[in-house]
């Protein structure tokens, strides 16, 4: 069994024994209190993967830039930074800071920290280190190697340095444009490796075996029901932290975390579909938001024989299934939470162009036909692959999630397509989310309606995970024509033709059905007037808690 399994099994262990007492025993002074629908999985930064966790990372340790409220990036940790005249080596200089048990926040925590996640087989994150992410170099060969002890071996080759305590010295192998966005993303989290050692296997795992360097440190995590922070005095940037307390409650049911706000016991919860309507016309604590992460249908295609499946390798089919149904009808009837018709794998309001114009301003619109039309065009594929592969009818298994968006998504979806392609069946298989990703992983599905939150503020964060070989390309899609594409954006002579072969290799991955893309999250929520500071993001760590206040 993998380490992180065995970590991430005594975390729910230990977690579930530390839960006692409720937050009015624990808590004083000014409080602001939140609801989420999941629980945390992972607060080491080298492992957490899902939004949750690194929301709560975030909200505990600093890296060395961070974003304001209008998702630009600013200094954290890093004071400033100098970039060489290549583009190739960026120096930065950090600022006076402590972890919470007084030892400082040093270059060393995050050399020991980057090179710990690149060479960890269980850090999914590490592909962000490569030219997949920020370019840094001899990461690419570290990952690629094939066992955890041979990674070791390579892990001192990675461009980072320690100049000094004060002094963080990093080498790229070629120019990113993106670079600093990364930075504040959580596997480039510092890890001061006394402490993390001493800790062994448990580092992490509870409040007593973690630091912190940011706004908030937890105190207590009571596993599926409570998360509780407190001001982290000790943090650099203490004095413009406004609340004394921070209390994340685990509610699945949002129902339930609406009647908790209605009862003043929560200050925050987002909303489902079903509530929409009844809150939607109070203004002072109804809100509506774009948010960023893509939901999109993944095709287990592999090569249509000794993998993947037959049906979906046909590429009339996937053009068939990408046609069937109505985005509009989809955002605007059935999920009502703000989310919006996909109209490409890159989501609005990701990134701009040398232009200075959104992504999707200038990239070609897919999906845009009316319903009637779109469905005609889905006929017509569908008659044109049962003809190449023989058959009359298919059946295939859609893979999606129990919870808000998914559920009601994958309903409509299910009724859509078997409605509009004669011939089809589609199985509905529920798995909560772990599974759902154990099970694209191990190749268990046909169809997963699934989704990708941005990593950084640039097209790659999406159109990097279908290249060949990345590790989130779950349905194996190769395209030489894609994978040469990506490759002339990588080489671009300037930024104006590096977007452009990017718009050119979103075109080919959609002409090819690779996948499908549903709608873009929107995030319906009810918040109490008297709280500020909940700043939701497009890119990166979803909300970060930082500027948090409450008037009293």
């Amino acid at each position: 069994m993998k380490k992180l399994v065995s970590v991430l099994a005594c975390a729910l262990m230990v977690f579930s024994l530390a839960g006692c007492g409720s937050s009015k025993d624990s808590t004083s002074g000014k409080t602001v209190t939140i609801a989420k629908e999941n629980d945390l999985i992972s607060m080491d930064s080298t492992y957490a993967t899902d939004g949750m966790s690194l929301e709560m990372i975030a909200a505990t340790v600093e890296g060395l830039e961070t974003v304001d409220k209008d998702g630009n990036v600013i200094p954290a940790l890093a004071e400033s930074y100098e970039m060489s005249k290549d583009g190739l080596t960026y120096t930065f200089k950090l600022r006076d800071a402590k972890w919470d048990n007084d030892k400082p926040v040093t270059a060393a925590d995050f050399v020991y920290a980057w090179k710990r996640a690149v060479s960890s087989s269980d850090a999914e994150y590490a592909y962000l280190f490569t030219e997949d992410g920020a370019c840094i170099k001899g990461a690419a060969d570290i990952v690629a190697a094939g066992t955890d002890e041979e990674k070791a071996k390579l892990k001192d080759q990675l461009g980072v340095k320690a100049v000094d305590d004060k002094t963080l010295e990093v080498t790229l192998s070629k120019k990113c444009e993106y670079f600093l966005s990364l930075m504040a993303f959580p596997v480039f989290f510092p890890v001061n490796e006394e402490f993390a050692e001493a800790q062994g296997d448990q580092y992490a795992i509870t409040p007593d075996n973690m630091l912190a360097n940011g706004p908030f440190k937890m105190t207590k995590h009571d596993l599926k029901s409570k998360v509780e922070f407190k001001k982290n005095e000790k943090y650099w940037d203490a004095a413009n932290v406004k609340v004394d307390n921070f209390v994340v409650n685990i509610v699945p049911q949002v129902s339930t975390s609406a009647a908790d706000f209605e009862s003043g016991n929560c200050d925050y919860t987002k909303l489902n579909s079903a509530l929409v309507d009844k809150y939607k016309n109070d203004k002072d604590k109804y809100k509506n938001i774009l948010e960023g992460y893509l939901w999109y249908l993944q095709y287990n295609i592999g090569d249509g024989v000794d993998t993947g499946n037959k049906y979906l390798a046909n590429k009339n089919i996937r053009l068939a299934l990408s046609y069937a149904f109505d985005r509009q009808e989809l955002a605007n009837t059935v999920l009502k939470d703000g989310s919006i018709a996909a109209e490409g794998f890159i989501p609005k309001e990701l990134s701009t162009g040398p232009d200075g114009k959104d992504y999707r301003e200038t990239a070609p619109a897919y999906y845009t036909e009316n319903a009637a039309d779109s469905v005609k065009k889905a006929q017509e594929y569908w008659e044109k692959g049962l003809q190449e592969l023989g058959v009359k009818e298919i059946t295939l298994k859609l893979l999606f999630e129990p919870s808000d968006p998914a559920k009601p998504a994958a309903e409509y979806l299910q009724s859509q397509l078997q409605k509009n392609l004669p011939g089809l069946t589609i199985e509905m298989v529920q798995q909560e989310k772990n599974n759902r990703i154990e099970m694209q992983k191990k190749r268990e599905t046909d169809i997963t309606l699934t989704r990708w939150g941005p990593d950084y503020a640039d097209p790659t964060t999406y159109l990097n995970l279908m290249l060949k070989g990345n590790s989130y390309n779950y349905g194996d899609y190769v395209s030489e024509a894609y994978n040469a594409k990506m490759q002339d954006a990588a080489n671009a002579a300037d930024a104006k033709a590096r977007w452009t072969a990017l718009q050119e290799a979103e075109k080919i991955l959609l002409d090819d059905a690779a996948v499908s893309p549903v709608f873009q999250t929107g995030g319906a929520s009810l918040i109490n007037p008297k709280v500020t500071g909940i700043e939701n993001h497009t890119v990166g760590v979803p909300f970060i808690y930082k500027n948090l206040d409450k008037a009293e």
